[in-house]
C-alpha cells in the first residue's frame, strides 16, 4: 500500500493510504528525538511534494491553459498546504484532496485575475491583433525605450500633458522632461520608417 504523508509541525500529522487514515501522530506528546523529529516531519512533506508535484502541475495547466502559469500555481498551493498544516489545530484527513481543492481555487483566481486584466486592456485601447502593422512596430518600439523616456512620450503624446505637469507627475525638473523627451524622440526616429 503506498503511504503518502503530510506534516503539521507541532500539531498533528497523518500517514494517509489510498483513501484512509492509516496513523495520526501529535508530535507534541511524541518524545521521540526533536531534531530526528523535524527531519523525519520535512523528509515526509518533500515526499508528498515529490509524488504529488507532477499531478498538480498537470491539473493547473488543464485549468489554466497555460504551462508557465500552472508551474507557478502548483508551488504555491504546496506553499498553501504547507502553510496550513503549520497553523491548523486539526488533523488533516486527506492532503491530496486538501491540495487539489487549493489548486483549483487557486487557478480560479488566476483566471479571474486574467480576465480582469484583458477586460482592462480592453478599456484602455483596442486589440492587438486589430493594429496596423506600424502601430505595432511604433507600440514595440516605446517598449524598448527606458522607462523614464518612455513615461515623458506617452504622458505628453497620450495625455496631453504639458512639460511642467510631466515634471511634476515624474518628480524631475523640466530641464530633464525635455532631455528625455528629445533622446526618446531621436530613438523613435531612427527606428521607425
Amino acid at each position: 500500500m503506498l503511504v503518502v504523508e503530510l506534516w503539521s509541525p507541532g500539531l498533528r500529522w497523518n500517514q494517509i493510504g489510498v483513501g484512509e487514515v492509516v496513523v495520526g501522530v501529535n508530535p507534541l506528546t511524541d518524545v521521540s528525538d526533536r531534531a530526528e523529529r523535524v527531519d523525519g516531519v520535512d523528509s515526509r512533506f518533500q515526499r508528498f511534494y515529490e509524488d504529488r508535484y507532477e499531478s498538480t502541475v498537470r491539473l493547473a495547466r488543464l485549468l489554466t491553459g497555460d504551462s508557465h502559469a500552472a508551474e507557478d500555481i502548483a508551488q504555491d498551493a504546496f506553499v498553501k498546504v504547507y502553510r496550513y498544516a503549520e497553523s491548523s489545530q486539526q488533523l488533516i484527513g486527506n492532503p491530496a484532496a486538501l491540495l487539489r481543492t487549493t489548486t483549483v481555487n487557486l487557478c480560479r483566481s488566476w483566471y479571474t485575475r486574467q480576465r480582469r486584466a484583458e477586460l482592462r486592456m480592453s478599456r484602455h485601447g483596442p486589440d492587438p491583433t486589430s493594429l496596423t502593422v506600424w502601430e505595432r512596430e511604433l507600440d514595440a518600439s516605446l517598449r524598448r525605450l527606458p522607462h523614464d523616456q518612455r513615461a515623458v512620450v506617452v504622458l505628453r503624446y497620450w495625455l496631453g500633458l504639458s512639460e511642467s505637469e510631466i515634471a511634476d507627475a515624474l518628480e524631475c525638473r523640466p530641464g530633464t522632461v525635455k532631455s528625455r523627451h528629445a533622446r526618446a524622440l531621436r530613438t523613435l526616429r531612427k527606428e521607425l520608417p
